[in-house]
């Protein structure tokens, strides 16, 4: 029900805050670094907010007893508020832009509320034997937590229902992984992504016809962080704090490969460029649509990855982390040769259709 709930939030509110976009010029227009050729409405968002809020008002209302949380209910109301105070700041984004520093500083405040509200990781199991007391360091690692999924997910939506998808796949991945030990909250959570996710793909899907905006990429990475977090407050393993990185590391590795590139460029962090994985497979001659369910499909086997790792003994974490990160080196080294090869034998004739047409180098 939970699930069906947030599905039918979103398809049956998107539509509105799409004509009430238009209707208050609230539109991302076109630019160079840009793919779309006409001015698409925002405030698509708040469709997952409504759903949230459906789902939330369903369950108090008629099936409190699905309520049993495992954590106290201050702490599902505290993130709650703070995810829609991340949707707000997104609003604001959309409608009148933020300096950096400005929302940087938002997203900060957001996220330290949340992590002294009981989001955060107090101590550490080992995979040899014992428990790591984590400290002050748990609190600090905790809100630089937040603000990386935050923007991971901010800096992956570049293409109509990419981010909506990654996250789809993510919050499956949590839900299947809480399911066995039961966690009732971030089954909870998951589902309503899920759901809310699904329902807005139909009108972001290319062509799109809304985007979610700051303000859906902010709140969708809000509540992941806060999920992802709460299954690791009490005794986390190794294995249950990298389970997270596997499931996100497209936004993840694309946003430590954004950092990296423009800092060596001098680039403000926060400056739009067009170096991004997704305007990379634009250059390899992909469609939209194409180099959208590219990443659905790494997406969806990353996410299996991690169910399936989670199944694993803690003595074989160690052993799983290491070849995942082989793995994610040696697949950007072989993504970064083919580059190479296409660039130099011309990219322009891999493709015949306007969607593809390739993009300059970044």
């Amino acid at each position: 029900m939970v699930f069906w709930l947030a599905w039918l939030g979103a398809f049956a509110t998107t539509p509105g805050f799409r004509r009430l976009a238009l209707a208050k010029n609230i539109t991302d227009p076109p630019s160079s670094r840009k793919i779309h050729a006409q001015p698409v409405p925002y405030l698509g968002g708040l469709a997952f907010h409504v759903s949230l809020s459906l789902v939330l008002l369903y369950l108090f209302l008629g099936a409190p007893q699905v309520l049993d949380v495992q954590i106290p209910l201050l702490q599902l109301r505290v993130l709650y508020l703070v995810a829609t105070g991340f949707l707000l700041l997104g609003v604001w984004d959309d409608i009148r832009p933020i300096s950096p520093p400005v929302k940087l500083a938002a997203q900060t405040l957001l996220s330290v509320w949340l992590v002294s509200s009981g989001y955060t990781i107090d101590e550490m199991t080992s995979p040899f034997g014992g428990k790591i007391p984590m400290g002050g360091l748990g609190w600090i690692l905790s809100v630089l937590w937040i603000l990386t999924i935050v923007n991971a997910i901010n800096f992956i939506d570049g293409l109509d229902g990419l981010a909506a998808g990654v996250v789809f796949f993510a919050a499956m991945a949590h839900f299947l992984i809480a399911l066995h030990p039961w966690q009732n909250f971030i089954c909870l959570i998951s589902l309503a992504l899920m759901g809310a996710t699904l329902g807005f793909l139909p009108y972001n899907f290319s062509p799109a016809r809304i985007f979610m905006g700051d303000a859906g990429s902010l709140y969708l990475g809000a509540l992941l962080a806060g999920t992802s977090l709460i299954s690791n407050t009490k005794g986390a393993t190794v294995m249950s704090l990298a389970l997270p990185l596997v499931v996100l590391s497209i936004p993840l590795v694309d946003t430590v490969l954004t950092v990296i590139r423009r800092g060596r460029r001098g680039f403000n962090f926060f400056t739009a460029d067009r170096g991004h994985i997704h305007h990379r497979l634009l250059q390899l001659g992909f469609t939209v649509r194409q180099a959208v369910l590219c990443v659905y499909g790494l997406s969806f086997l990353l996410s299996m990855s991690a169910v399936l790792a989670a199944q694993l003994p803690n003595r074989y974490t160690l052993l799983f982390i290491a070849v995942f990160l082989a793995a994610v080196v040696w697949g950007l080294a072989v993504f970064s040769a083919v580059e190479r090869r296409v660039n130099r034998s011309g990219p322009a004739a891999s493709s015949g259709s306007a969607a593809s047409t390739p993009l300059p180098r970044p």
